[in-house]
């Protein structure tokens, strides 16, 4: 096993939580150790036990949420595949599909708010090693997403280019990515309607501007 995965198997949820929460607030830069000792409650010596520096912790807090969304997305699309080899899938299933993914995705970082902000960070502070891991992550789950609005269309709108597919995919992740934002439970309604709202805007919205969907009209 790898380092970095020791370091994210040893460091308990409420340590990043915390410290996600304190970084989202102050910004990476303007965190130090200190602060995000005083903010668990634990000496210098105690963090430097999960992690050896600032940077250490972003990619923990990055690592672990990418593998969270991921994890969920591949177990989403192997149970639809598994679906689809024993009964062939409709277009209805391709749009459930889609529909448990967004769902998915905004139920996490509905539960995640300061991790998301964290991760909108990006890679830049992170050693090569550790960017390149994340990097790796972030592209496995867009490639489950855009799998999804690949299947969506195909069943709704055939023949699209592959392009388009991935335009309206990366469209889809903007979509989700910003909730962070403007999103707040207490005030703009649950995840489920939040999903439900992003499902409806995109598909409708990617049917409206397919050429594939006009032409066959």
């Amino acid at each position: 096993m790898s380092a970095p995965a020791r370091l994210v198997t040893q460091c308990p949820d409420d340590i990043l939580s915390q410290c996600a929460a304190l970084m989202a607030r102050q910004g990476y830069h303007g965190t130090s150790m200190r602060d995000l000792a005083r903010t668990t409650g634990r000496s210098l010596s105690g963090l430097y036990h999960h992690f050896s520096s600032k940077e250490d912790l972003l990619y923990l807090i990055n690592e672990r949420g990418f593998s969270s969304l991921l994890g969920n997305a591949e177990r989403l699309r192997e149970e639809w595949r598994s679906r689809a080899r024993a009964k062939p899938a409709t277009a209805a299933d391709a749009a459930a599909l889609l529909r448990d993914l967004i769902s998915a995705h905004v139920d996490y970082f509905s539960r995640h708010r300061s991790e998301m902000r964290v991760l909108m960070l990006g890679t830049q502070p992170m050693s090569p090693a550790h960017g390149e891991v994340v990097r790796r992550l972030k592209q496995r789950y867009s490639e489950v997403l855009s799998y999804a609005v690949s299947e969506y269309l195909a069943g709704h709108a055939p023949g699209t280019p592959r392009a388009e597919v991935e335009r309206k995919a990366w469209l889809l992740f903007g979509m989700m990515n910003w909730i962070f934002g403007w999103y707040s439970v207490d005030e703009l309604g649950s995840p489920r309607d939040l999903a439900g709202d992003i499902f409806g805007i995109f598909t409708q919205g990617c049917l409206a501007g397919s050429r594939a969907a006009a032409t066959s009209e």
